[in-house]
């Protein structure tokens, strides 16, 4: 099920309700409240959780208002013989998230015994809304349609251009971009420092870039080891990966950095769970926690190359990808998950390899007064969150350490505006809302509906599998128990994406409230599994100049010649600076770079496909970025990616895909592919760990403890 575009938030108050249909027929958009199950619904219920066992369904509405509630609102339906039966109305609740569409909880009555289709409506304050199509004890008979009936909602018979979205990227209104800019200004003069701020909504969409006068125009991005390069003196470029990298200040790198900041606590963060760009450093190193040896590396090792400017999935990316440099704030608007602020100022753009120093960067001190009134709920910061026992970082700056001048007005500020990122509110959301298998969640128009693989393989995807596999995982989801959101027992939030052999996007879900930096990730885990199972993915990564990876595998005993199929787990396994992993001291796996030479910007095969393309792409001008894809195999369009969460998929024996899931703790990342995968699972006999490399036997997938709700 697919929303228009053309949804009217505004009018909620004004027009009838309208109930949502499937986008091809009048059957609601429906589930059993209890159990999450489509129709047909039987009158009584197998879940004891209130006074008596009938049977409670939840439809989807729009253009309610946020007052309503039970009391505002009558439900009835009607069957084939004309019977009108009263649904008791018990709840009225926004969708997190979503909160333009609602949810309305209704009771089946006691007298419809097993009346096939009916036909439902609720009425709110005398004005009612459209009839759509329920199966009760089964589907099918019933009335037909009532005359005019169309799909709910339906978009225009003829759209010369596609609509604007009208839900948008989170709540943040011009003047909510101007304070925040000039909360972080105040601040960085008070603190004697000059600085540049960037604002972004919760898509990263980039609402405003301030620098002030006399800030740096020069950041290097250094990822805190010992090993070091000169970087080429007129464009700034290294030879290897990114480590030391200067860029030509033409080329804007420290408004590039501050977006990237801004953009990593907003696309990390959700109304479960508050990043910031220190807990993005805290996650990805080799070690885990940071600093502590013989430890394996971080759960989201890797994830910095995602999100990037080049990605065919992620519109628009970030300029670094995904930041680790303390100085970003996400922001909340009335307890609402916004968007995010970043501030970059002293030249480096890095990481705290020391995350126990307790630290105070200035940058980490503007950002926490820029954020002062649009402070994220304590109860969801990282600080109170742990991971395997361990307690994440979110800011070693407090609001108390953070100065508290006098705010200077805006028009006053010591800088300018930078003119290629005016001030804007939220920009129209990428998503609109759908379900897949009775969960709930959100698409992009990109990637939806679902397709079939045009591979031409009499073993292909079909949009049907597509839909099976991500219902699937969806449905899985929906029960596992989060690993990175409070409060405690909720449900994972999760992106779940699904390619065909050669890396083609068949469909993405996003369930409600993932963060968005999963949508990305999820499609790059996806095409990561598929194509590292391929026959011919050794020969392709020898044709597109990196036959040394290519071979230092092949000594491993690993060819990438289809002989094992490859989860990201698996794969990740070969990529990290220790083999096997957390073992300090043991050779690097064979497509990683050797550890005297490691770095968060220098970890092996997953940057050096991005390099060249990544570095024409930074090269261009802002108003003109390339047009290239992240990577030069056309396979892995938006690049590689290195920890779990994917499994590839096989039909009587053949590749046909992968699926990628991304959003939560790994190990849920991995449960809820290998749900989806049910059906199209890897020969037992090929995965990866029924191989061992130097001695050690390569993981293929790994499931949290007691994982379900």
């Amino acid at each position: 099920m697919c929303l228009p575009l053309s949804v009217n938030r505004s009018a909620a108050q004004a027009s009838r309700p309208v109930l949502v249909s499937e986008p091809t027929s009048t059957r609601a958009l429906a589930w059993d409240s209890v159990a999450r199950t489509r129709e047909p619904f039987a009158l009584t219920s197998p879940h004891t959780l209130g006074p008596d066992r009938r049977t409670r369904i939840q439809l989807f509405a729009l253009n309610l208002d946020p007052t309503d509630n039970a009391s505002t609102l009558t439900a009835d339906a009607e069957d084939g013989a004309h019977h009108l039966y009263a649904l008791a109305v018990e709840a009225v609740a926004p969708v997190p998230g979503q909160e333009w569409m609602h949810t309305i909880t209704v009771r089946l009555d006691a007298a419809m015994s097993d009346p096939g289709d009916v036909l439902v409506r609720v009425t709110r304050r005398g004005v009612a809304s459209n009839r759509v199509r329920v199966g009760v004890g089964h589907v099918g008979g019933g009335l037909p349609d009532d005359t005019g009936s169309v799909p709910t909602p339906a978009p225009p018979p003829t759209a010369p251009t596609p609509p604007v979205n009208s839900i948008t990227a989170g709540n943040l209104t011009t003047d909510d971009v101007r304070a925040v800019i000039a909360q972080a200004v105040s601040a960085a003069v008070a603190l004697n420092r000059a600085v540049t701020v960037a604002v972004t909504d919760k898509e990263e969409n980039v609402l405003g870039v301030f620098r002030m006068g006399g800030a740096t125009d020069r950041t290097q991005l250094r990822g805190g080891t010992a090993f070091t390069q000169t970087p080429d003196p007129s464009t700034g470029l290294v030879a290897q990966g990114f480590e030391g990298t200067n860029l030509n200040p033409t080329l804007n790198p420290v408004r590039r950095a501050a977006i990237s900041k801004a953009g990593t606590a907003a696309l990390f963060s959700t109304q479960g769970n508050a990043f910031t760009s220190r807990t993005a450093g805290f996650i990805i190193q080799e070690h885990f926690p940071p600093g502590v040896a013989n430890q394996p590396s971080g759960p989201l090792y890797g994830v910095q190359f995602s999100q990037l400017e080049c990605s065919d999935v992620k519109k628009p990316g970030l300029p670094f990808g995904l930041a680790a440099d303390p100085g970003s704030i996400p922001l909340y608007k009335n307890g609402v998950h916004s968007g995010g602020v970043g501030v970059e100022g002293d030249g480096l753009y890095t990481i705290d390899r020391a995350p126990t120093d307790s630290d105070k960067p200035f940058e980490e001190l503007i950002a926490v007064a820029a954020a002062r009134g649009y402070e994220a709920p304590a109860s969801i910061r990282a600080d109170d969150i742990l991971v395997g026992g361990i307690r994440l970082p979110y800011a070693n700056a407090t609001d108390a350490d953070a100065p508290r001048p006098a705010t200077i007005p805006f028009a006053s500020l010591p800088g300018a505006l930078d003119p290629d990122f005016p001030l804007r509110p939220a920009q129209p959301s990428y998503f609109v809302p759908s379900a897949v298998g009775g969960v709930g969640g959100a698409v992009d128009l990109r990637f939806s509906p679902f397709r079939g693989s045009t591979s031409g393989s009499t073993n292909a995807l079909t949009a049907a599998d597509v839909t099976t596999i991500l219902a699937q995982a969806a449905r899985q989801a929906d029960i596992t128990r989060a690993a990175i959101r409070n409060p405690l027992g909720s449900a994972a939030r999760v992106t779940i994406a699904v390619v065909d052999a050669d890396g083609q996007v068949l469909g993405i879900f996003r369930t409600v409230d993932a963060p968005v930096f999963g949508f990305d990730v999820s499609a790059q885990k996806a095409r990561t599994a598929a194509f590292a199972s391929r026959a011919d993915a050794g020969a392709k990564l020898r044709s597109a100049g990196f036959s040394n990876y290519a071979d230092r595998a092949a000594a491993d005993g690993v060819r990438f010649d289809g002989a094992i199929a490859f989860s990201d787990r698996a794969g990740g396994f070969l990529h990290r600076p220790f083999l096997p992993d957390g073992i300090d001291g043991t050779q690097a796996g064979p497509l990683s770079t050797p550890f005297e030479r490691w770095s968060i910007f220098n970890v092996g095969l997953q940057l050096d496909l991005l390099k060249a393309n990544l570095e024409a792409t930074l090269a261009a001008p802002p108003s003109s970025p390339a047009k290239l894809p992240c990577t030069s195999i056309p396979n892995l369009p938006n690049g590689l990616q290195i920890f779990p969460g994917s499994v590839p998929l096989y039909r009587n024996g053949e590749l046909v895909g992968g699926i990628g899931v991304s959003g939560d703790g790994v190990d849920q990342d991995d449960l809820i592919a290998a749900a989806g995968a049910i059906g199209f699972a890897p020969p037992e006999a090929i995965r990866a760990d029924q191989f061992f490399v130097r001695g050690v036997r390569m993981p293929f997938l790994k499931f949290p403890r007691s994982p379900n709700l």
